[in-house]
């Protein structure tokens, strides 16, 4: 059996234990249930949409063979994080076998230790800050500065960028999400424009991300 090692845009066989307890959500209309797992090398989503939820009867700690997920290329908005998504053709079968734990599959990585397509639990520190914020032009799709060159102004974005390292390693880092970096900087996003850049540099910060395309994306702040 493969290990958990992603390809976009082709399918995988492998086992894995599920991390977390799944969530179960909406998005745009449709069912959505998933969770974190993990074989002890990587962790990725796991992702049943719609009818393929109706055969999510996992838990946290299961152990699983999955035979034909599929791992997607990207969405609309652009690339997807490392996922396995269920597809009609795919198989699970819950195994009773000795397996890397929980713990096992969480322990902390270096950064020259992750590969592309790749997530990481990090420990390390910001030492440069691009922008705190960021604009996303909904009739381009595409980010653009205060104003688009379209002339449209598009809502700020609470987004951190910049430059981070673990020691083995620097890359260029953004958040993934407002919330994450909300907990980063322990700001709101109404003050993002006022965060002085110095005091997030060179304070050591603990977190999940996943590397693509030689850049890290933070994904969780972790306590």
């Amino acid at each position: 059996m493969n290990k958990l090692k992603l390809i976009p845009g082709e399918r995988i066989s492998t086992m894995v234990r599920i991390l977390e307890e799944p969530r179960s959500t909406s998005v745009v209309g449709k069912k959505l249930v998933n969770a974190k797992v993990g074989d002890g090398e990587n962790i990725a989503n796991l992702v049943a949409w719609d009818k393929e939820t109706e055969r999510w009867n996992l838990r946290k700690n299961d152990i699983i063979e999955l035979i034909n997920g599929e791992c997607p290329k990207s969405h609309k908005m652009g690339h997807l994080p490392p996922t396995i998504t269920i597809a009609p053709k795919t198989l699970i079968k819950k195994l009773d076998i000795k397996f890397p734990s929980i713990e096992e599959c969480m322990r902390k990585k270096f950064l020259d230790q992750i590969s592309e397509y790749e997530y990481g639990i990090l420990e390390g520190f910001i030492v440069q800050i691009y922008r705190t914020v960021s604009y996303f032009c909904d009739k381009c799709k595409r980010f653009s500065d205060e104003m688009c060159e379209c002339g449209n102004f598009p809502d700020p974005i609470f987004r951190i960028s910049g430059v981070f390292s673990d020691g083995t390693k620097t890359m260029a880092f953004a958040t993934i999400s407002e919330k994450v970096a909300e907990d980063l900087t322990y700001a709101k996003k109404s003050d993002a424009k006022k965060i002085n850049p110095h005091e997030l540099v060179n304070r050591s910060y603990n977190l999940l991300g996943y590397v693509r395309n030689e850049k890290l994306y933070m994904e969780e702040v972790l306590k």
